[in-house]
């Protein structure tokens, strides 16, 4: 027997060895395969044994002649020289000492057992040496007390197939299972993914939908370490010498230097390529499921003017209509949280109340004068059979994307924008937007609504939180002279009065103009318009009332100031009894009892009359 013995005479520097030059702990499987490979070995079994805690590394390659060499960590404290070394041995070796305390090595005819923990604790540096009957061809480690409490076995195995997927000039195996091998810029199959292929740069990068940095640097075919402040990015990247620097004595950290600055520079550029393609060519379920990783990396400076958005014409019947199905959806459903999934909900709709037999009438009160309050869709149902119905919109969703958007001319128009939770808090705006005819752009996700609310700084668009409206109603009564029918009308409307409880004729007959003035201060802009449909006014001051002289008719009344009444009056009064009705309704009693019902006021006095 011919012991070998540790040429480092230090045995201090063994321990700091084992404790902190390896940063990886999963350092030991590269070294130890890359020792493989300088043994020209074509293949590396790794078996695990977790419950005798025991890792054992075998390859085909060249026998270990001399033991020494095995040992020879050098001896001017493991310097540069020393790492760069072709001996198939040495440094890499001892990386299996982090993991395990016991290790074992058969090669040829040689065992040779390195009891770490008696060395240390003795002062020892001789190592034992047994001569074998049976001969091992190639090399084997058994790695004994193996920590797993430190390093599981799933760890070993995603490490084992990283190494085998990358280093193509040998076989790997992990419990006999041969490792898959793919070319430097397969990627795994991402929906947003970018090959990258330079003289210094080879590889993949893909969009992730977690916040981890999972952008892997490779050298040689082993990892070397995951970029920092990548956020939302996964991929696979290989450099050669010149891209980086890397750290001694294990390789598995990138010095911080210029060259570093420079490479983070340029695939943070890749990324940002990506994540803008993505985004502006990507079907929208994926952007959707990917939208923190765009919105965290995208170059929103370059996207804005690029990107097209969800745009709705209020003046369109069609969008103004699409608008309110989404709200009425929302209501029903607040979980949808997109445009994607209010497309789906409509359809599962339409088939749940055709599978019931069941029908909605949506009654939504059509005010052209006035932008409306956002009030509540009163919905009526029925069973099959009954009078009326209503037909769920069916959505193409092949013209779904036709939806997406246009490009707009932000500063010739006014634009409102708000996110797509947001349609029912804000209802209430987009009728105004409705109203006065203005573009809405609904966002589907935070990226747009971070770029859209950079715009409103920069453009003529603001959140539709900020529309507002102040209006101004003035009204005046003009060429009040009667004529003959007009005047028996006036002398009715008197006795009218008087049933209702008033000692005057609280009614004036002329030509009634409304205007209305609205001022929507975000625009800086004041709206006037005259309204044709107001046909009554109360005039406060007076109180009294102006009715229009074109909504009388009074067809039937004779020409004739003559007191006594006949038939054709009493035509008159119930022929306008609704629009007289309406006209009172605006006066203020004061101290007068307003009649609980004045429609059955004025019946049951006409009728007494």
């Amino acid at each position: 027997m011919n012991n070998v013995e540790i040429k480092v005479n230090v045995i201090n520097q063994l321990k700091l060895l084992r404790q902190s030059t390896f940063k990886d702990k999963l350092s030991f499987l590269d070294e130890d395969i890359q020792n493989a490979q300088r043994a020209k070995a074509t293949e590396v079994r790794v078996t695990i044994d977790y419950y005798d805690n025991k890792v054992t590394i075998e390859n085909n390659g060249q026998k270990l002649l001399n033991p020494q060499a095995l040992f020879s960590i050098a001896e001017s404290e493991w310097d540069e020289d020393v790492q760069k070394s072709e001996s198939p041995f040495g440094m890499g070796f001892f990386s299996n000492i982090t993991v395990s305390d016991h290790i074992d090595v058969y090669t040829g005819n040689k065992h040779i057992i390195f009891n770490v923990n008696e060395m240390i604790q003795n002062n020892k540096t001789d190592i034992e040496v047994v001569e074998t009957d049976e001969s091992y061809e190639g090399f084997k480690l058994v790695l004994s007390n193996f920590d797993f409490e430190q390093i599981p076995p799933s760890l070993i195995r995603e490490r084992l197939e990283l190494l085998g997927k990358y280093i193509h000039e040998l076989d790997i195996y992990c419990d006999d299972k041969l490792q898959e091998k793919k070319n430097l810029t397969d990627s795994d199959g991402s929906v947003f993914s970018k090959i990258i292929e330079t003289n210094t740069l080879k590889g993949w990068i893909a969009l992730n939908t977690g916040f981890s940095e999972d952008l892997k640097i490779f050298y040689k075919g082993r990892l070397v370490t995951k970029l920092d402040g990548l956020y939302y990015v996964k991929g696979d990247l290989h450099i050669n010498d010149k891209t980086l620097n890397l750290t001694s004595p294990d390789r598995k950290d990138i010095i911080r230097d210029d060259k570093y600055f420079t490479f983070q520079n340029e695939v943070r550029g890749y990324i940002k390529e990506l994540s803008n393609n993505s985004f502006l060519h990507g079907e929208q379920k994926y952007i959707d499921s990917h939208i923190d990783a765009i919105s965290w990396n995208a170059d929103k400076d370059k996207l804005k003017n690029e990107m097209t958005f969800l745009v709705f014409n209020t003046e369109d019947q069609n969008d103004s209509e699409y608008l309110n199905k989404i709200a009425l959806a929302k209501r029903k459903n607040p979980e949808i949280r997109s445009v994607n999934q209010f497309e789906v909900f409509i359809k599962s709709e339409a088939a749940r109340q055709s599978e019931s037999n069941h029908r909605e009438i949506e009654i939504v009160q059509e005010v052209k004068n006035k932008a409306p309050e956002a009030e509540g869709i009163t919905t009526w149902s029925g069973s099959e059979g009954s009078i009326g119905g209503f037909r769920a919109p069916e959505i193409d969703e092949d013209k779904i994307d036709e939806r997406k958007g246009q490009q707009i001319d932000f500063q010739s128009e006014p634009v409102f924008w708000l996110s797509f939770d947001q349609i029912v808090e804000h209802e209430k705006k987009f009728k105004i937007a409705e109203h006065y005819k203005l573009k809405v752009i609904i966002s589907r996700n935070k990226l747009e609504s971070s770029i859209l609310e950079t715009l409103g700084k920069e453009r003529n668009i603001v959140h539709i939180s900020q529309l507002t409206e102040n209006t101004l109603i003035k009204a005046s009564i003009s060429n009040t002279e009667l004529s003959t029918k007009e005047s028996r009308a006036l002398m009715l409307l008197d006795m009218i009065s008087r049933m209702v409880g008033f000692n005057r004729n609280i009614f004036s007959i002329g030509d009634v103009m409304v205007l209305k003035q609205t001022r929507i201060d975000v625009l800086n802009h004041t709206i006037e318009k005259i309204e044709d449909e107001f046909v009554a006014v109360h005039d406060y001051l007076n109180n009294k009332v102006y009715i229009d002289r074109t909504v009388i008719d009074n067809s039937r009344l004779r020409e004739s100031d003559d007191e006594i009444l006949d038939i054709n009056d009493y035509k008159f009064l119930l022929t306008n009894l609704k629009e007289i009705v309406r006209a009172i309704n605006l006066m203020d009693f004061d101290k007068l009892e307003r009649p609980k019902d004045l429609y059955d006021c004025l019946i049951d006095g006409l009728a007494l009359a």
